[in-house]
């Protein structure tokens, strides 16, 4: 089985577009076994790296991550976080490579959800069954406690960048066992999965619903 991991990447103040210029590089080169990189987000908040991909092989995830990723010009340090369940919208799900080409129709944002112990899977339902919004469309909800600050991450796609915040404070944070959360917008994507790479990542890693 896959397990999804988060890496978020810091980059030293006057490098950002030569770091990310070398991450995608050495991405767009990586051809090994163990990790399947399927995107990068440009932070809005700060001018640093979030990369999303598949890892098959966690015993070479340590590797990947001192050679491709921390060894670029400009990068000062990593975090990741690894899920290994969770849940996704299919459809909006294949959405984001739409997103990756420009559709300025569509915003991003992750939300880190902590969570108060006792209340994990109860708060985890109760989050992934909100009724549907009108402007929000979640693509998944994380399981991702082996990581960092969240013991939840959600993806959130809307035509309506105000939604999003409104979605959080009225929506998610009343549920019980909701403790904080964080909101980052996303800036810009770097596609680097193909369409059967993004079908591949719901039918083999999450329960689709």
């Amino acid at each position: 089985m896959s397990t999804l991991a988060i890496i978020d990447a810091n980059i030293r103040s006057g490098q950002d577009e030569l770091a990310r210029e070398d991450v995608l590089a050495r991405l767009l080169k990586y051809e090994g076994p163990c990790v399947t990189p399927l995107w990068v987000n440009w932070l809005r908040e700060r001018a640093d790296l979030r990369l999303v991909c598949l890892v098959h092989k966690l015993e070479w995830f340590d590797d990947f991550l001192i050679d491709v990723v921390r060894d670029a010009q400009g990068v000062t340090g990593t975090r990741a976080a690894l899920s290994f369940g969770g849940r996704v919208q299919f459809d909006n799900l294949m959405e984001i490579p739409l997103v990756a080409v420009g559709n300025q129709r569509l915003h991003a944002a992750t939300v880190r959800i902590v969570l108060l112990p006792g209340h994990d899977r109860a708060a985890f339902d109760a989050i992934w069954n909100l009724p549907v919004h009108p402007n929000v469309r979640p693509v998944w909800l994380l399981r991702t406690y082996h990581g960092f600050d969240a013991d939840l991450n959600m993806l959130l796609l809307s035509d309506d960048v105000a939604a999003i915040n409104g979605y959080v404070m009225s929506w998610i944070r009343p549920v019980t066992g909701v403790a904080d959360t964080t909101v980052t917008d996303v800036l810009d994507w770097a596609m680097l999965a193909s369409s059967e790479q993004m079908i591949e990542l719901a039918e083999q890693f999450f329960r689709k619903e």
